[in-house]
């Protein structure tokens, strides 16, 4: 017993067989605890995931295994060596041990938090993708990539502090920095904050038709700074994010929203003024029936047929009716097959459809009238 107690006071450069037997053992437990441990709450959790539908579980088990084994291997090797008597002189590396594991462990962290947010943007997208959800698909990232920023800042500052930088110094200098900054670049920041608020309120999204003062077609991109439009003679607009937010822009494909998918169809027809007051009466009944028969006319919408107007060369039909589909291919060919049908409709009625024209009244002169009567004597 002796000659063991002996052997294990044996020193190698001051350090004692028991220390380097116990500090073997300490990460000896950490290999065990890392291996085994880990591998039964992993899978704990993995066989808890597959009950549910959600794919956001698996990410953030997924996410959770790396920094949780290397936060035991890292507490591990801390330990291991805090068993040793470090020296402080001349150069105090006890201190620069608990430094360093401090920050470790902050790395470890904030690549924990860094991993998190990966399995919230996964979230996000799915949100993002459902059409009755008020998240936007591209302010998805944008989230994400906020998210991102705040962790490593944050964790920025706080190892700053634990390796003995002034913080509130660095924090000052960053304000008048930002302000500086904001004050250089106030048409980028009023394009961020305007394209935060198109992501918000959602006026469109992309591939969505659009239309505002100027410009009209199809949304391509929505950047931080402008909106890419696609022309519909295939060239591109971008309309910066501050003006977007402050114009009137009409959504023309809102007319797709679930209950609607119709499309308006206005229209005036003239027809002369040889039609009597019946074969008027008559046509406009007509045209009701065409619109309530055809299977490309909306019942649910307003349908009006009136004779409206005693007009310069005609008399005016008004027609107001919707296409039960908004597709521009379908609503024309519904525009053509109604037309069509209201203009055989008039044909058989013997109506004729007017077109601007002047007509002439010459009344017959007085016998014995004459422009040498009315001449002035000079």
């Amino acid at each position: 017993m002796e000659y063991i107690y002996e052997f294990l006071n044996i020193k190698f450069y001051g350090i004692t067989v028991k220390q380097l037997c116990v500090s073997f053992s300490i990460l000896l437990g950490a290999l065990i605890i890392k291996r085994v441990v880990v591998n039964i709450v992993i899978k704990t959790l993995h066989k808890k995931a597959e009950q549910t539908k959600a794919d956001w579980d698996d990410a953030l088990i997924k996410a959770i295994r790396p920094p949780l084994e290397l936060a035991i291997l890292l507490y591990g090797v801390w330990l291991a060596i805090q068993v040793f008597t470090l020296p402080k002189k001349p150069f105090n590396i006890q201190q620069f041990v608990e430094t360093t594991g401090h920050v470790l462990i902050l790395i470890l962290g904030m690549w924990f938090l860094l991993r998190l947010v990966d399995v919230i943007s996964i979230l996000l997208r799915k949100k993002a993708h459902d059409p009755e959800h008020w998240l936007d698909i591209s302010l998805a990232p944008l989230i994400s990539t906020a998210l991102r920023i705040l962790v490593v800042i944050t964790s920025s500052i706080i190892i700053a502090q634990n390796m003995g930088y002034s913080v509130s110094g660095l924090v000052a200098s960053l304000g008048l920095g930002g302000a500086a900054l904001a004050l250089a670049s106030k048409d980028t920041v009023a394009n961020l904050f305007g394209s935060f608020m198109i992501l918000v309120d959602k006026p469109f999204t992309i591939g969505d038709w659009i239309k505002g003062d100027g410009f009209e077609g199809v949304v391509e991109e929505i950047g931080f700074r402008s909106t890419r439009i696609r022309t519909f003679s295939k060239t591109v607009e971008n309309i910066p994010n501050n003006l977007m937010a402050n114009i009137k822009v009409e959504n023309m494909d809102r007319r797709k929203d679930r209950g609607l998918n119709v499309r308006r169809i206005k229209m005036t027809i003239g027809v002369t003024y040889t039609t009597s007051a019946d074969q008027m009466e008559k046509a406009v009944e007509a045209i009701r029936d065409i619109l309530k028969n055809d299977i490309g006319v909306d019942p649910r919408m307003t349908t009006l047929v009136n004779f409206t107007n005693f007009g310069e060369s005609s008399l005016d039909i008004f027609i107001y009716y919707f296409s039960n589909r908004a597709d521009w291919i379908y609503y024309l060919g519904v525009r053509q097959r109604v037309n069509l049908k209201i203009m055989r409709k008039l044909e058989e009625m013997g109506i004729g459809v007017a077109f601007p024209s002047r007509s002439l009244y010459i009344e017959s002169m007085p016998e014995g009238f004459s422009h040498a009567a009315n001449e002035p004597n000079v």
